[in-house]
């Protein structure tokens, strides 16, 4: 099979790793994978030949088995060059809850606008794969049914790569005698991170490692000042393959709002790491409260409070599931089964 895939970029992003994961899995099982993009910015090392294409440039697609986009840009150019011979099939998987995402990170009218403008094109694709059955559900207010499919996704670390030892210096400096809690993620509101740092007021024996950045930072860093944390706070900045610092963790924490599918919590998975979540639907679907994670919600004042506790006193117990977990639902064996009866059309 002859496979062609559209990113806005080459860059180490949620879409984009889901796609390297992809075309590693693929080429492993001897299908042919190029992958397009449009902006030059710091890139992954792809195993297959990558292009860089214009907005207004076309390419032509009946060389291809499978056309997959991934992202607003991808779809609406696919949508638009897509030819109609019928032999090649355009599909596209949606990473985000688009019209939740849209409203945390700017606001309902942004949402409403450019939220509709990407379903129309995704509507022009032959098939739409979401990364779950909560997602499935969601978006058949907007796609036509029929089109719609669910997979899930994996990840996978390179347990050889390490922090250097000015950071492994750095981060047990920082956390000394307390309980480290890690979070790797871009700094939005959607992520949750200012529920973390009003929690540190109610753990005094806790701090707070960030790894990522973005336009909530300096949003962040007040915060923790005004709750006065912020020396229990340490922002790591973007640092590349973030999830080296999760063996250095006692807790990883993803307190989202929203979740199109949480690759971060499968790094943490695939290091056996007791990880608290928030309650909503994404997680609910794919782990289990008490066996694998602890949960918390959201609306519920001082709730992550009970779970962080919870965590760290079934820490041994959640580690060895959420692991085994991985192993069973989450591997790439059974991302790539999955893919491979979508292509062929089977479900």
């Amino acid at each position: 099979m002859n496979i062609a895939y559209i990113v806005p970029s080459l860059a180490a992003k949620g879409p984009v790793l889901v796609v390297y994961e992809l075309v590693k899995v693929m080429m492993e099982n001897d299908h042919l994978c190029t992958v397009f993009y449009f902006d030059e910015k710091p890139p992954l090392d792809f195993p297959c030949t990558t292009v860089k294409i214009q907005a207004n440039q076309a390419i032509d697609f009946v060389q291809f088995d499978v056309v997959h986009s991934h992202g607003m840009r991808p779809d609406k150019y696919v949508s638009r060059f897509r030819e109609h011979s019928g032999r090649v099939k355009y599909m596209s998987t949606v990473h985000p809850f688009v019209f939740q995402d849209f409203r945390y990170q700017y606001n309902w009218f942004v949402a409403q606008v450019f939220g509709r403008l990407w379903m129309r094109s995704l509507g022009k694709l032959d098939r739409v794969i979401t990364l779950s059955k909560t997602a499935k559900e969601y978006y058949k207010q907007w796609i036509t049914p029929a089109k719609l499919t669910y997979a899930y996704n994996t990840r996978t670390v390179d347990y050889t790569k390490k922090i250097t030892n000015d950071e492994l210096v750095t981060l047990q400096k920082f956390k000394g005698e307390a309980t480290l809690i890690g979070v790797n993620a871009v700094l939005s509101t959607v992520k949750g991170i200012d529920i973390l740092i009003d929690a540190l007021a109610e753990l005094p024996n806790h701090k707070l490692y960030i790894v990522g950045d973005g336009r909530s930072r300096e949003e962040l860093e007040k915060q923790a000042r005004k709750v006065g944390v912020y020396d229990r706070c340490f922002f790591a900045g973007t640092q590349p393959e973030a999830y080296r610092y999760l063996p250095h963790y006692d807790i990883f924490a993803m307190p989202s709002r929203s979740e199109g599918f949480p690759l971060s919590l499968l790094e943490a998975a695939c290091y056996g790491k007791a990880c608290v979540v928030s309650d909503i639907e994404i997680f609910r679907e794919i782990v289990t409260k008490g066996t694998e994670v602890e949960m918390f919600e959201l609306d519920t004042e001082n709730s992550i409070v009970g779970a962080i506790g919870d965590a760290m006193l079934n820490r041994d117990v959640l580690s060895r599931n959420i692991y085994a977990l991985y192993l069973e639902k989450y591997s790439p064996r059974a991302f790539y089964d999955r893919h491979i009866k979508i292509y062929d059309g089977e479900i």
